[in-house]
């Protein structure tokens, strides 16, 4: 038989729903999906999702794809979107890393539903991923809201039966202007009274929903773990929303069911809304591990529902037991990094290549916040301290933090690591800044290999400047073919 997995499945409903304006952030584990779709590659979270504002407003229909991480960036507008409304239909892709594997946090991307208050659906299945995104867009463009969908790699990864095309007209609404009749005030009330209504109501009567009742156990489950707690001869109830959740059944299983399990990862999110029945048992009583689940926990979560789960020490995961890769061997910035090592200052990186020199055999980097995050931090260091951002992390939002340490005229030397690529997702090409750089504060060129002695001097003179400077470190990346 044949197959497709799960990027392909969202691939294809792309297409199947008209989806022409596609934007996108890299970042594991979203960036082949955004290869896949031909996406284009915006500076940061909030101008994607900006960019889809703009032309579901004009009557197109829009996708954007960040990782999870990335909807932290999107907030702002994101929030606001709910109560503002939209014209055409607009989805975020939202992938998980769980593990993580390629993340500086793992984050569960469906509290961004309640706390956004809109529609988060989390697909089991390539065939339900598909199947979600098409519906996001019905929902969308019915309550004119944005629909977040919510992958994770494994969903990406999972194998399941091609899925037939099914091509939608989309419908080019326009955004209403009458919406500003109201306040932002009655807009809200609107928004809880009539269109949260009608998702819960969607929530209830998907067909994205599946209930299979066998026995006086239960196990309601969200996501990929719903796949893996099929033929386990106990009830599954596999939910296809996460937010809304769909109140009236989730009450009827549990009223037929003397034990409940709650299988999700990576976060205790339906288990939270639940945990005041007696019957639930999940990540909060210790049948389940906090983060991504196997089959096998599930299985030996059964085994052991009459109990409670004895505690037992935690081991925690190291960097030696992981086996994360340091700064790449023929890396052209190593005599860079050695530098840092011999001048005694407080050295902030970023979630780039800077992050590996937080290890052996450099350790010159000593704090990173996140993608863009360095100048700010460097910034509030008590003595004049060092940035060092790549090229793609100053354009996400490290432009900013230099901005700011000009205007309270901040002691900090920026550092930035020029080789015009996002190097650690994929190679993407990243905007060349170098003017807007020189524009904003004195900046010295430091052509990469140069010998670590005369780095080490150049670093000390610009520390011994008084206020903002930058050190422009253009090289090559031997991993981004040319």
């Amino acid at each position: 038989m044949k197959t497709m997995n799960g990027l392909q499945a969202a691939v294809q409903a792309a297409e199947d729903g008209a989806a022409w304006v596609r934007t996108y952030v890299p970042g594991y584990p979203i960036t082949d999906l955004a290869a896949a779709l031909e996406a284009e590659i915006s500076v940061n979270e909030k101008v994607a999702l900006e960019i889809a504002l703009g032309a579901s407003a004009t009557g197109l229909r829009s996708l954007v794809i960040v990782k999870q991480v990335g909807m932290n960036i999107l907030a702002d507008p994101l929030v606001i979107s709910a109560t503002h409304t939209i014209g055409s239909g607009l989805v975020i892709i939202a992938g998980d890393d769980l593990g993580p594997r390629r993340s500086q946090a793992e984050m569960d991307s469906r509290f961004y539903g309640p706390l956004t208050e809109l529609p988060l659906l989390d697909p089991r299945s390539p065939a339900a991923l598909h199947a979600s995104i098409l519906e996001g867009y019905t929902l969308s463009e019915r309550l004119r809201i944005p629909v977040i969908i919510r992958v994770t790699a494994r969903l990406l990864a999972d194998q399941g039966p091609i899925v037939k095309a099914r091509p939608s007209q989309a419908t080019a609404q326009q955004f209403e202007r009458e919406r500003w009749d109201l306040t932002m005030r009655g807009r809200h009330e609107r928004h809880h009274d009539c269109i949260l209504a009608k998702a819960e109501e969607a929530s209830e009567s998907t067909t994205l929903n599946r209930l299979e009742i066998s026995g006086d156990v239960g196990i309601i489950a969200g996501g990929r773990p719903a796949a893996l707690a099929e033929g386990l001869k106990v009830s599954l109830l596999s939910l296809g929303y996460s937010n809304p959740l769909p109140a009236k059944l989730l009450r009827r299983f549990m009223e037929g069911h003397r034990l409940i399990l709650i299988a999700e990862e990576p976060e205790p999110f339906i288990e939270l809304q639940l945990a005041l029945s007696p019957k639930v048992r999940g990540k909060l009583t210790g049948h389940l591990p906090r983060g991504p689940l196997e089959r096998e926990d599930i299985i030996r979560a059964l085994e052991s529902l009459e109990e409670t789960p004895e505690k037992k020490p935690r081991v925690y995961e190291s960097v030696a037991k992981r086996g994360y890769a340091g700064v790449c061997d023929d890396c052209p910035f190593a005599p860079l990094f050695r530098a840092l090592e011999k001048v005694d200052v407080p050295v902030a990186g970023d979630a780039g290549c800077a992050i590996r020199a937080t290890r052996q055999p450099y350790q010159s980097v000593d704090v990173v916040y996140g993608l863009g995050s360095s100048v700010g931090v460097a910034s509030g260091f008590a003595k004049k301290g060092i940035a060092v951002v790549g090229d793609f992390a100053l354009a996400h939002s490290g432009l900013q933090g230099l901005i700011n340490a000009v205007w309270q005229k901040r002691n900090v030397l920026v550092i930035l690591l020029k080789n015009d690529v996002a190097a650690m997702t994929g190679g993407q090409e990243a905007p060349d800044l170098t003017k807007l750089v020189e524009a904003l504060v004195p900046t010295r060129r430091l052509e990469l290999p140069d010998s670590e002695e005369q780095i080490e001097i150049m670093l000390r003179v610009e520390l011994a400047r008084k206020g903002s400077s930058a050190i422009v470190a253009a090289a090559t990346c031997t991993k981004v073919p040319a």
